[in-house]
């Protein structure tokens, strides 16, 4: 599972039945919000637009709000710059929300978990929500500013989830957020395919790959010194570097597996240390 599954898909759903305030006091905040369909009415107030002014200084309370839902939820999970960069910017006019997708290139026909799904009525694009699940004949959505029917509708009263054939007319195109901006990874060995091998991935992705490096093997949380190969992979037993020496690597499974190993003056294999400043391995 990734970010979308894990965070964004639950955070939207949350909201699933909230429905609209008539007075600017009812709504409470996004963290501490009034109940879901206590005073709900037709003023278009809502602890979206409230959150949405409060981050961004463009005030939409009282005001349409599918486009503000979704930005709002981005902003509430990832804050205001990773927001700004997934979505090309704000705007609570569908119209310009669907221009910075297409100005990014990243505006599809065909939907996935995580777009932002766009309608168009006869004059322009007009409504949004969230795309939570496709499968291959229906598109199923989380929309604000809507109704629990499972038609379009661009001014309703609540957060509903809807669905629609694939291909129905109405439906504009789908604007994709680049999740990758803010995906995150545990960091930590983790064991290859062949069941065997072991790579390191740290929190934004990467992995470690040719040379040393320091690191802690979290289930002892004992660290030491461990070489990789270009490919990623960690090497174990007697292995050259790429500053050209011979060194004993650890090929005992378990925490130790892969650390460097130095003998003391009996001849014993202990895990070694980097001294920086004497630039060599110390017991």
């Amino acid at each position: 599972m990734g970010i979308i599954q894990e965070k964004v898909t639950p955070e939207f759903a949350k909201w699933a039945g909230y429905c609209e305030k008539d007075k600017k006091s009812q709504i409470g905040t996004y963290d501490e919000p009034e109940d879901k369909v206590k005073n709900a009415g037709r003023g278009n107030y809502t602890v979206f637009a409230a959150l949405y002014k409060e981050k961004t200084g463009i005030d939409v309370q009282a005001q349409p709000w599918c486009d503000s839902f979704f930005d709002t939820v981005l902003i509430h999970l990832f804050g205001v710059d990773k927001a700004r960069a997934l979505l090309g910017g704000f705007s609570a006019y569908t119209p310009t929300s669907a221009s910075y997708y297409k100005k990014m290139g990243r505006y599809h026909d065909s939907p996935m978990e995580g777009d932002q799904i766009f309608f168009r009525n006869s004059k322009r694009i007009y409504h949004t929500g969230y795309v939570y699940k496709v499968t291959p004949k229906t598109v199923y959505t989380i929309e604000g500013n809507t109704s629990s029917g499972q038609q379009i509708v661009n001014e309703g009263g609540c957060v509903a989830y809807k669905q629609y054939p694939l291909g129905k007319t109405g439906i504009d195109g789908y604007g994709r957020p680049d999740y990758t901006l803010v995906e995150t990874y545990e960091e930590g060995f983790l064991q290859a395919a062949d069941g065997k091998r072991w790579w390191y991935q740290f929190k934004d992705g990467s992995y470690a790959s040719h040379g040393w490096r320091w690191l802690t093997e979290k289930t002892g949380g004992t660290s030491g010194w461990y070489l990789f190969d270009d490919a990623g992979y960690m090497l174990t037993g007697r292995q050259t570097a790429p500053d050209g020496r011979e060194y004993y690597l650890c090929q005992r499974p378990g925490i130790d597996e892969g650390k460097c190993m130095v003998t003391d003056e009996k001849g014993i294999l202990k895990i070694a240390e980097w001294d920086r400043e004497k630039e060599r391995y110390v017991l």
